[in-house]
């Protein structure tokens, strides 16, 4: 399978973006969570498709994280290649991420302008609200 580039993040309220990888251990149930959602969904799977180092770094400032906070440095592949503690710089997280997305600490949920690190499977929840907000109360 080819790796398609992506362009710059677009950013909708009506769309649920969830990045992940099919390695992570909630990435199934973060999935099921999203497809039960009222907005459109886009499910980018990152053994599938290549993020650019552009494009983590957009993520990670709209996370207000460092790169390198994105990355599980208990990954097998982490502690193999690198070190069991690595200090890594933007730029190595950057690269890491872009060839070695399973090392992903946790997918990544956006809609509109909110973007969160999906830790549990309720926290894509949290971007449900957008969908209740217009409800009238009986």
């Amino acid at each position: 399978m080819s790796n398609k580039d992506m362009g710059v993040i677009a950013k909708s309220d009506n769309e649920l973006k969830l990045y992940y990888h099919p390695d992570n251990r909630i990435a199934k149930q973060s999935i099921a969570v999203a497809e039960a959602t009222k907005a459109e969904k886009v499910l980018i799977n990152l053994a599938e498709v290549k993020l650019t180092e552009t494009q983590w770094g957009e993520i990670s400032r709209l996370l207000d994280k460092q790169p390198s906070e994105l990355i599980n440095t208990d990954h097998p592949y982490i502690q193999k290649t690198l070190s069991e503690q690595p200090v890594l710089d933007e730029n190595q997280a950057l690269k890491i991420l872009v060839h070695d997305p399973q090392v992903l600490r946790h997918p990544i949920a956006m809609r509109g302008k909110k973007v969160i690190e999906v830790e549990g499977i309720n926290d894509i929840m949290k971007l449900q609200e957008m969908d209740s907000k217009d409800a009238k109360l009986p």
